[in-house]
């Protein structure tokens, strides 16, 4: 298949790109780029310089919509060689503190916040969510002193439920983790594998970990002393208030200690603990696979938040449903077109909401 990479700065579009790397996660809210290539001294030089609004297109379907971020050019007495970097207008989301008016909300929901804090970029909110508690309103929400606009949101989108990552059109998108399916990756020729249909992965790594998990995630928090709002608690209070939740793949002694980011419930604690474990589960049990080309069976890109069926035996994957977590599509002239797929178990992606804070007597253990 022929591919198309059309880079659109200002009124001008750039192709004959010789070096590629796209990368879109659902663990990320920008996708970034990175492009490059190399020309001779008569040819025309690339017009562009750092900040510039960008798109970047594969075949006509776009990748990246944000901002050129860097530069680097290295000239010999022949050719010049030319590498742009760049990500999705939620870049800036990342880098920057979340800055409001006063600093706090009273009865507004996640979106109302996030397009408050989003708006001054110029990025979009899309809210892909049915989950009526996921729309819930806070009854404060208030901004931490240098807190980034991403940290601020990714706290807030906890307490909810949601993932928070962004679209190729440079949105910013809170959803959950997807049930829709991109087909089957088959590890082959050879073996009880051969007669399999589906996409064929030229190479599969996997990765398992127990340096990060625990088997007990402890959070510790406070609560008020007396169950009214406004009351203050005990010093022995603020530092025995904690929940437990085990993990029981984990049959050594190995625990870790979660400080909770405000005043909790017993509920509350029970979904962050719930949350931690899920979430070191998943990432101490990945694979990435590579595939030929940058489209799956559909015939459209690879994207992130989908399933695939994984037929590896020789991988230790028979038959497994995994997550596409991050999709990386690389062009470069040895290997040609080839996408990665980081893949990880939809558990770890599957969000506790947590409930709004209220403040009760006693201890839990």
């Amino acid at each position: 298949m022929t591919h198309r990479i059309e880079l659109y700065l200002g009124n001008r579009i750039y192709s004959g790109w010789k070096e590629l790397s796209v990368t879109r996660s659902l663990e990320e809210i920008a996708g970034q780029f990175t492009l490059g290539v190399t020309v001779t001294g008569g040819d025309s030089p690339l017009v562009s310089e750092a900040g510039m609004a960008c798109k970047l297109e594969i075949n006509g379907q776009r990748v990246i919509t944000g901002y050129v971020d860097t530069m680097d050019t290295d000239v010999d007495s022949k050719n010049r060689t030319i590498t742009l970097t760049g990500r999705d207008k939620t870049g800036d989301l990342v880098d920057c503190t979340a800055i409001h008016v006063r600093g706090q909300w009273r009865d507004v929901t996640l979106a109302t916040i996030a397009r408050d804090v989003c708006q001054p970029f110029g990025v979009e909110v899309i809210w892909q969510i049915e989950l009526p508690a996921a729309a819930a309103k806070f009854r404060v929400w208030q901004i931490e002193p240098g807190e980034t606009v991403f940290d601020m949101l990714s706290r807030a989108a906890r307490h909810r439920g949601v993932l928070i990552t962004s679209n190729a059109q440079g949105d910013l998108v809170f959803t959950t983790a997807s049930k829709n399916r991109a087909g089957t990756l088959i590890l082959g020729p050879d073996g009880s594998d051969k007669d399999a249909s589906g996409t064929r992965m030229l190479s599969v790594k996997t990765h398992q970990s127990w340096a990060e998990r625990f088997s007990l995630f402890r959070v510790k928090g406070g609560c008020s002393g007396g169950g009214l709002w406004g009351e203050t608690q005990t010093a022995s209070q603020a530092t025995s208030v904690y929940v437990d939740v085990a993990d029981p793949d984990i049959t050594r002694y190995r625990p870790t200690i979660i400080i909770a980011d405000d005043n909790f419930t017993k509920a509350k604690g029970n979904a962050r603990g719930s949350w931690e474990q899920k979430r070191s589960m998943a990432h101490a049990t990945t694979a990435i696979a590579t595939v030929q080309d940058w489209f799956n069976p559909q015939g459209k890109l690879w994207s992130p938040n989908q399933l695939v069926t994984v037929r590896a035996r020789a991988a230790g994957f028979p038959e497994r449903d995994l997550l596409i977590t991050t999709v990386t599509f690389n062009l470069t002239q040895e290997g040609g077109t080839v996408t990665e797929l980081e893949l990880m178990p939809r558990e770890g992606f599957e969000e506790p909401a947590q409930p709004d804070a209220k403040f009760y007597d006693g201890v839990w253990r």
